[in-house]
């Protein structure tokens, strides 16, 4: 059967581990949230198509024999060492930052081996450069311009937070930013409490994914 090759969009870094309690699993991929978002984008921008699978799943101890074969929704499980027990001894958020992102690399660092690939070297300097000073990964939700000023809605991740925050810019000269929502870095609560973002001449309404209004900010609060 001959599949049809597909862009790699995804990818995640997890536990195989299974004696760790679930939310043990869900903080650390949550705390791995702000570079999986950077490196999604890296990739989107070049259209990777290598196989019939568009997720990666770099596993930290996942079985060898599972490694390099598509499973579930399009996904290609490639199996890492396991050392997530020197977590315990970070002490910075700098120092989980390198942390993740060498495991990202190593899973990449097979992925290339088996490929034939170059993952590891295009994303490694991208990776240094973006997080050279700040450690979290910003997108653009919203903008609305009104009159003098332009009001634009951004969503923050770092390893710990979400922030949604509002900028009001005059020109090009930021006046004013406020954070108005936060939670922790779990894309499905974000996608869900945050699915639309919209902004009138008076007013920024957030919305969940049921159309439920769960923010409201006055645009006079802010300018």
């Amino acid at each position: 059967m001959i599949y049809e090759k597909m862009n790699i969009t995804q990818v995640y870094l997890t536990l195989a581990d299974e004696t760790k309690e679930r939310l043990f699993v869900a903080k650390y991929q949550n705390q791995t949230t702000y570079i999986q978002l950077f490196i999604e984008e890296c990739l989107r921008k070049n259209k990777f198509n290598i196989g019939a699978f568009n997720r990666l799943v770099f596993e930290e101890g996942g079985d060898e024999c599972d490694d390099f074969k598509i499973v579930g929704n399009n996904a290609l499980p490639v199996s890492i060492e396991q050392t997530y027990h020197e977590l315990d001894s970070l002490l910075t958020s700098r120092g989980f930052h390198n942390y993740f992102v060498r495991k990202y690399l190593e899973g990449f660092r097979r992925f290339d081996s088996h490929f034939k690939t170059t993952f590891e070297s295009y994303l490694s300097p991208l990776l240094d450069e973006k997080y050279n000073n700040e450690l979290c990964y910003e997108k653009k939700m919203a903008t609305k311009r009104l009159k003098n000023y332009r009001l634009q809605a951004i969503g923050s991740y770092s390893k710990d937070t979400f922030k949604l925050i509002l900028n009001v810019y005059e020109k090009n000269k930021l006046i004013n930013s406020q954070t108005v929502f936060e939670c922790e870095p779990d894309m499905f609560i974000v996608k869900y409490d945050l699915h639309k973002i919209e902004i009138s001449d008076s007013v920024v309404s957030v919305f969940n994914k049921v159309r439920e209004k769960t923010l409201e900010i006055n645009v006079s609060e802010m300018i």
